[in-house]
């Protein structure tokens, strides 16, 4: 049966390429944890297939175009899309290099660049995906009504949270006005930690982008949520396009977004996580 599946795969791959690729091997790999993948082996190369597991509609179409908009930009790497369906993504094989010195900071530059690219309004024309979670991007002229109503509450809504945890947010709404400074808009990754991104000497690979318009301190937020990246990384991004004032302490409010959708998705300790932070800023 799996052996049927990967040579129907090929046929589709030589469809898409206009040329004849034979099959040689392939083997399941680390892929995150919402989707299985695998790694191809042909006679054409090697190439990355992600699963849609959970049958999601549009969940690689809109991935896609998330990829596309950033490689768009012409300012940070992302891997070739090769095939889409809403069975699987097939994507160029990216395969994963010791970094040398120039590796976090060229990392910092790109990422910089990237921000620099904006919009008009906080959103995106589409919604998106973050993990297997609708990620909604309706359009708002301001980053504090965008991050209420399009990244807290609605996860807010779905999720299994206390009366108690709604009444701390209900709280920490009322402070934004005096924490967030006035920013525009900036193209994020929107889920940038370190399994989304691939090293290769020198250079970076983005992938799994839940993309929209919004404040960029969500993106290096999330770069620290789960340890941080180096000093170089955060030295070459602030040189390029500095951050303002107090954004550390500013960390653990906008990782509250991803603190819901982990809690959402796998329950466990991120709840006391997300109580504790809110304790700790609406006191």
């Amino acid at each position: 049966m799996i052996k049927e599946f990967f040579n129907n795969i090929i046929i589709k791959l030589s469809n898409s390429l206009n040329d004849k690729l034979i099959l040689y091997n392939y083997k399941q790999i680390v892929g995150g944890s919402i989707n299985t993948a695998f790694l191809i082996n042909t006679n054409k190369g090697k190439f990355f297939l992600k699963l849609n597991n959970n049958k999601i509609k549009y969940l690689f179409d809109n991935e896609v175009r998330g990829l596309k908009l950033i490689s768009s930009t012409n300012t940070i790497n992302v891997p070739k899309v090769i095939y889409f369906d809403d069975e699987v993504l097939v994507l160029e094989f990216i395969e994963s290099k010791h970094i040398n010195k120039k590796f976090w900071s060229n990392f910092g530059y790109s990422l910089a660049e990237l921000h620099y690219n904006t919009s008009n309004s906080f959103g995106l024309d589409h919604d998106n995906y973050i993990g297997s979670l609708l990620q909604s991007n309706k359009f708002h002229d301001n980053w504090n009504n965008f991050f209420i109503y399009q990244r807290l509450k609605p996860q807010l809504d779905i999720g299994n949270f206390s009366f108690k945890t709604h009444k701390l947010f209900e709280i920490l709404f009322l402070k934004f006005d005096n924490i967030f400074s006035l920013t525009k808009p900036s193209l994020l990754h929107g889920d940038l930690w370190s399994g989304n991104f691939i090293s290769t000497n020198d250079q970076v690979f983005l992938v799994d982008p839940a993309v929209y318009y919004g404040n960029r301190e969500m993106d290096i937020a999330m770069t620290k949520l789960f340890g941080g990246f180096v000093k170089e990384f955060y030295d070459s991004y602030n040189y390029h396009y500095p951050l303002f004032k107090n954004w550390q302490t500013r960390i653990d409010i906008c990782n509250l977004y991803p603190l819901l959708v982990h809690a959402n998705l796998f329950g466990g300790n991120y709840y006391n996580q997300i109580h504790s932070i809110l304790k700790s800023v609406t006191q």
